[in-house]
């Protein structure tokens, strides 16, 4: 069985998508994503990493460890931006 590789406009489609309150279920299913847990993965990255931790590196040279690790103003404020969008959220859904 061969490995499906998503591109990444739909892969940070999906996450906003999740974040937004649908389910990895449900969105597995509908762009017909064989297991949900891969949009669980692709969450996390996002949320510890920002959209740019989506992107497909294989195959391209290293810059080493050092260099992923320093993140721009802007990966920090769509970190961040992220969070707020992710603690709103599970704000509304305690006040119910």
């Amino acid at each position: 069985m061969e490995k499906r590789k998503y591109p990444f406009d739909v892969k940070k489609q999906i996450v906003e998508l999740y974040l937004e309150g649908h389910s990895s279920a449900e969105l597995a299913k509908k762009y017909d994503i064989s297991n949900y847990k891969r949009i669980n993965e692709w969450v996390r990255k996002v949320r510890e990493g920002g959209f740019k931790a989506l992107e497909d590196t294989r195959g391209r040279k290293s810059k080493g460890k050092r260099m992923m690790k320093e993140a721009t103003l802007e990966e920090k404020y769509e970190k961040l931006k992220l969070e707020n969008e992710y603690l709103k959220k599970l704000l509304d859904l305690k006040r119910g």
